[in-house]
């Protein structure tokens, strides 16, 4: 299974919900994996993996593929596969052409929300995640996903961030401090857990 986290815009948390979303998947679901096709592996170093191209080990024993590039998706999904890695997590940089994905989740910032109708990604079933946001209205964007999520703004997640660590560790005491964010977070990988157990 494929899930992207992807949008044009950058800044809007795609790294931050992508380290987390394979941590929880990986705890919750089934083994999973994360593939950073980014320039700039923000996402491998949360996890505290290498960022050189290659499968690199990471937190939890997360395999990590390092990619640096959306081209190279192939041989670092086949890389995972040949780990038993039943769920690739794919964290993708700004205005990357989303490859062939199962789940797609769109995470746009709230200023990001102006491109939202004009990004559409190749996906079975998409999520709309509106990150760092208070009191937006989804019904505006309905019809363009197949679900939404919105996830407050939390300075504890941007603490996490700053410190390179992912923003949940789903066994982790400290947690329990994100509060609302947290519960938005698990509300999103409910519906992600959703279409990985169809």
């Amino acid at each position: 299974m494929r899930i992207g986290f992807c949008f044009v815009k950058g800044g809007t948390g795609k790294t931050t919900l992508a380290s987390s979303a394979v941590l929880y998947l990986n705890a919750v679901a089934a083994t999973a994996g994360l593939i950073d096709a980014s320039p700039v592996p923000m996402a491998s170093l949360l996890l505290a993996a290498g960022v050189q191209p290659g499968v690199h080990a990471g937190r939890e024993d997360i395999p990590v593929a390092v990619t640096r590039t959306p081209e190279a998706l192939d041989a670092a999904l086949r890389a995972l596969e040949k780990m038993k890695v039943s769920i690739a997590v794919i964290d993708l940089p700004p205005m990357a052409k989303t490859p062939r994905l199962d789940v797609a989740v769109i995470v746009s910032d709230p200023p990001g929300l102006e491109f939202v109708g004009d990004f559409k990604a190749d996906a079975a079933h998409s999520i709309l995640a509106v990150n760092m946001a208070e009191g937006v209205d989804l019904g505006r964007y309905k019809g363009l996903a197949n679900s939404a999520a919105v996830l407050p703004y939390s300075p504890a997640v941007a603490r996490a961030y700053q410190r390179l660590t992912p923003a949940i560790l789903p066994h982790h005491p400290k947690a329990r401090s994100l509060g609302r964010w947290k519960k938005a977070f698990l509300r999103l990988m409910g519906e992600v857990a959703r279409q990985v157990r169809r």
